[in-house]
């Protein structure tokens, strides 16, 4: 299955973070991509209840602040949240490609703190 870049839906999460979700049939996972230039969230700490998560880098850099520890990346990195890890972003222009098991939605993802 082809999925298009202009069949993507853009999603702003914050002032200083959009998404562009790639809509797949499958409750096994979801993908996205990302542009973090700043702080994610704007305040406070998020969380997946349901989804594990991977953060790949395709460019910029940013440092994820989780509660296992601070972690600077940069392009070609990738971080692997658990299901729970709390944490919020740092990024500079940093866009990722996002991949969630199983799929993502707002009413798992929630801020904390």
């Amino acid at each position: 299955m082809l999925v298009k870049k202009d069949k993507a839906i853009k999603i702003q999460n914050s002032k200083d973070c959009t998404v562009w979700e790639y809509r797949v049939p499958s409750e096994n996972l979801s993908f996205a991509t990302t542009l973090i230039n700043g702080r994610y969230p704007d305040k406070k700490r998020v969380t997946n209840l349901e989804c594990e998560e991977i953060y790949y880098v395709i460019s910029g850099s940013g440092i994820i602040h989780s509660d296992k520890g601070d972690f600077n990346i940069e392009e070609g990195d990738f971080y692997f949240f658990e299901k729970g890890e709390k944490y919020w972003v740092e990024g500079k222009k940093l866009f990722l490609a996002l991949v969630n098991v199983p799929r993502w939605s707002l009413e798992q993802h929630k801020i904390i703190d």
